[in-house]
């Protein structure tokens, strides 16, 4: 929780319970109360969310826009029992089940599957999804089989696909598949050779999902303009005149106007001039003619409003 006068991060916490632990449970589940997330001006899939985890609070300075949960008790009672169904089966193979026994792997199966399972932690944040695996014990406990904390974090602009995978059949034969999976991909992931990120068992994996497309189309966007605004402001405030100087909102926002506009007539530009030199390739189709026209009439329309925009910021200044 944070003190007075702190940041106020976008998904704001709301304590709604709190769960007491004995002995080594407070390590394995510290995160223990409720929270919801009110994020104005972020995509509807992102209002009004509620998870119970709060790892990610005061962590990342207010950009954690939602927080997923992970079925921990599902995950957990999955892989314990495929854990005793491969003890099970070293059974065909005597040295690998003596190894298993000498190892007292039956006696600390269930703790190190509880051990991997709570240290998943998954958020949406301003620039992509950030999952981390927090330090825990390993094998037997002992401080010296930590396995140390590692995250990773899959910006937007980066997936090119999301999708869920849902729980069919089984697995070691008779255990029933019940975790739902979602697999990210990026460009460089290599598609089904290999996924850019594996998320196994989480609570509302279709959630998950909708709002990882609702953020890549927002920072596309919504996002990008607003990033391109605030840069407009910035540099004019940088370039303001004298010390002091203040930059009106108005006549920012008519600098970011204008740089817009000038890109789209640069752009419109050069389509009209590809759309000429393929009318004189193609000797002059009528199709290609009336394109170039219609080219030419938005050409002008946007040069015209480009100069309306210049002149309405010296104005202002």
């Amino acid at each position: 929780m944070t003190s007075a006068g702190a940041y106020t991060p976008l998904a704001t916490a709301t304590a709604t319970a709190v769960v007491s632990h004995e002995g080594e449970d407070s390590i394995l589940n510290p995160y223990s109360t409720s929270s919801t997330s009110n994020c104005p001006g972020f995509p509807p899939e992102a209002q009004n969310r509620v998870w119970d985890d709060t790892f990610f609070d005061g962590e990342d300075n207010g950009e954690v826009i939602a927080v997923f949960d992970f079925d921990y008790a599902t995950i957990e009672d999955f892989n314990t029992k495929v854990g005793f169904a491969s003890l099970a089966a070293f059974g065909l193979y005597p040295p690998l089940l003596g190894l298993a026994l000498l190892g007292c792997a039956p006696c600390f199966l269930r703790r190190n599957v509880e051990w991997s399972a709570r240290s998943q932690h998954v958020a949406l944040t301003r620039d992509g999804i950030r999952f981390v695996r927090d330090r825990r014990p390993t094998c037997w406990g002992l401080s010296m089989c930590d396995a140390g904390r590692s995250s990773k974090t899959v910006p937007y602009d980066q997936i090119t696909d999301c999708d869920v995978e849902e729980p069919a059949g089984n697995t070691c034969l008779c255990i029933a598949n019940v975790l739902s999976t979602v697999n990210l991909d990026t460009a460089s992931s290599g598609g089904q050779a290999g996924k850019e990120l594996r998320i196994v068992g989480l609570k509302d994996p279709v959630g998950f999902k909708k709002l990882v497309w609702a953020m890549k189309r927002f920072n596309a966007i919504g996002g990008l303009g607003r990033g391109t605004h605030g840069g407009v402001v910035a540099n004019s405030m940088h370039r303001g005149g004298a010390k002091g100087d203040a930059v009106t909102p108005a006549a920012a926002s008519s600098g970011a106007g204008g740089q817009e506009s000038e890109s789209i007539a640069f752009l419109l530009r050069e389509i009209r001039d590809e759309l000429r030199e393929l009318r004189k390739a193609k000797g002059g189709e009528d199709a290609v003619q009336s394109a170039t026209e219609v080219v030419d009439m938005v050409t002008t329309a946007a040069e015209t409003a480009t100069a309306d925009e210049a002149t309405n910021h010296h104005n202002i200044v």
